[in-house]
């Protein structure tokens, strides 16, 4: 590849880590509300999934770049943790599919409002 110049590594230096510095920072948001940076980014892709019913496991998986069996371990201690509960499909009983609690809802909401600031 040529006609790079030293203002394109530049450039690319600067974007990874202001990337990286934001990356960082919302790390710590989520540990400060008791959430690990996954599992906060589990939410957000529950949350965030196009459509009129949560997301499959499956999709969970494509939007976090997971293994399916690494999804269903993070549903499961997320679960655990009182943020999620799993759905059977109503149109197909071989899905599963995923859902904010209350709880998550509300961790959620406190984190995307710090996050758009």
């Amino acid at each position: 590849m040529s006609g790079l110049t030293q203002r394109d590594f530049e450039r690319l230096l600067e974007f990874r880590v202001t990337l990286r510095r934001f990356q960082r920072w919302s790390e710590d948001q989520a540990k400060a509300a008791g959430l690990t940076h996954v599992q906060h980014q589990l939410l957000v892709a529950i949350k965030g999934h196009p459509g009129g019913q949560p997301p499959a496991v499956g999709d969970l998986a494509g939007y976090l770049l997971l293994r399916p069996h690494s999804a269903v371990e993070l549903v499961d201690r997320a679960a655990a943790a009182g943020l999620v509960e799993r759905v059977p499909d109503p149109g197909d009983g071989r899905v599963v599919r995923v859902r904010l609690t209350a709880d998550g809802e509300g961790i959620l909401q406190q984190l995307t409002r710090a996050h758009l600031d």
